[in-house]
């Protein structure tokens, strides 16, 4: 792996319960589409992306669950 082309920060809107330090990996459930497994996991540098997609994600959650 090379040098990183941005040091961030990073951001992902997430339905889990992270905490500093815990590590993401794909292999989940799609939040916005539960039948699809993710291979890939979605970052962005602007945090009002991320915590727009938490709050889909959240929804999404409350009302399937």
């Amino acid at each position: 792996m090379g040098e990183a082309l941005d040091s961030g920060p990073f951001f992902h809107g997430t339905k889990a319960d992270l905490r500093a330090g815990d590590r993401l990996t794909a292999g989940f459930r799609s939040n916005y589409r539960p039948e699809i497994v993710m291979n890939h996991i979605y970052f962005t540098a602007l945090v009002n992306g991320a915590g727009l997609a938490a709050e889909l994600a959240t929804a999404n959650r409350a009302s399937t669950g």
